[in-house]
């Protein structure tokens, strides 16, 4: 039988988290949110953070924060995750896809500058801008864009969450209303927590009122007493959950340098494929999923990888070729050309930074030999 070599992990509790859990348990909850925060605030610079159940609901959260109201407008890339546009569809306002640059995979500038100029009104409210596979996007160039076409910025960094934009931390740049990061995994549903990172106050306390229902204290005297003042739902971290939290955290920088080096390995290994190209080298890559585009017949490839025990993952569909984008908005596929070619390519190879470079080699040697004699 061969050996697996899972993209996302095997699901099992670290003796560390069972540990930490077992004793919180035992001495009773304390305030690992807080600690969460605070760590959160020294690691990336910014003033205020609000821990989460997820990085979905910190978007929605940052949509909360941005009053967004029906009918308003939110620009976003093709190339994203789910969460972005229905973050914005939840309020019953409309996302604005922008196709997304053909090599980094991120917002291409020149067509969100085309966006900006064709949608502007008081209705358009923010750019959402996503960091593909933990290379950052081009925030000068966004910011400037979106400062001579006033509307905010707003981050997602859920996968790039330990990177840097020319040495500062993503979620410390002063001209971001809100960034958004995970610490968890999104997808495998074991375990998730987000962070809403914020340089201004308002868009903080709004959120922190949010949060939790919109519940504020019905009496002086009284503690039981409450009172409800806005809409808002239940967003916070549990106390366990913010234990492992704490945990991960803590590991983000040293699991950003494994997923380098594991980078270097596929890099040095990999060069001189005949069907593959391989990512582009940034000295802000941190490598969250390593990308590589297949010349042709992706699927195949993929497939024999899986036969040699090799998964393997896809970053991402495009927005607008899901049924609902697609009938919500009649798109037609070819309307963002460079997302749609790229989809039809891209497969992530394993670069879990608990991988060793044994296993590491072993999907190198798999990749060179079905690359020699793929059709």
């Amino acid at each position: 039988m061969v050996e697996r070599i899972s993209f996302y992990g095997e699901d099992r509790l670290s003796p560390e988290l069972a540990e930490t859990v077992s004793r919180a348990v035992e001495e009773g909850t304390g305030e690992a949110s807080v600690r969460l925060e605070a760590a959160a605030r020294e690691a990336t610079g910014a003033p205020y953070v609000l821990s989460v159940s997820n990085s979905g609901t910190a978007l929605h959260l940052a949509m909360c924060a941005l009053d967004l109201k029906r009918g308003d407008k939110v620009i976003c890339s093709v190339n994203a995750f789910p969460n972005v546009p229905e973050s914005v569809r939840h309020f019953d306002a409309e996302p604005i896809f922008v196709d997304c640059d053909p090599f980094s995979y991120n917002i291409a500038p020149d067509k969100l500058e085309e966006a900006l100029e064709k949608n502007q009104s008081k209705k358009l409210r923010a750019v959402i801008v996503n960091h593909m596979a933990g290379l950052p996007a081009e925030m000068e160039r966004i910011h400037a864009l979106a400062k001579a076409y006033d509307v905010e910025v707003i981050e997602d960094a859920t996968d790039a969450p330990a990177a840097r934009y020319r040495g500062a931390p993503i979620g410390n740049l002063e001209d971001t209303l809100m960034t958004v990061l995970s610490v968890g995994n999104k997808i495998d549903n074991r375990f998730d927590a987000g962070l809403l990172l914020t340089g201004h106050p308002e868009c903080y306390e709004r959120g922190a009122l949010l949060r939790n229902h919109a519940l504020v204290p019905g009496s002086k005297t009284v503690e039981y007493l409450y009172d409800v003042v806005d809409i808002g739902c239940q967003f916070r971290l549990d106390e366990y959950s913010s234990l492992y939290a704490e945990l991960l955290f803590a590991k983000r920088e040293a699991e950003m340098q494994r997923r380098k080096e594991i980078a270097e390995i596929y890099f040095r290994e990999l060069k001189g494929t005949e069907h593959l190209r391989l990512p582009l080298r940034h000295e802000d890559h941190s490598y969250y999923y390593y990308i590589v585009e297949v010349d042709r017949n992706r699927d195949v490839f993929a497939r024999r990888l899986a036969e040699r025990g090799i998964e393997t993952a896809l970053h991402y569909v495009p927005l607008h070729s899901t049924r609902y984008y697609k009938t919500k908005y009649e798109i037609k596929l070819f309307d963002y050309p460079w997302a749609m070619g790229a989809y039809q390519r891209v497969l992530s190879l394993p670069n879990r930074p608990d991988l060793s470079d044994e296993e590491i080699l072993r999907v190198c040697e798999a990749v060179r030999e079905i690359d020699a004699e793929h059709i």
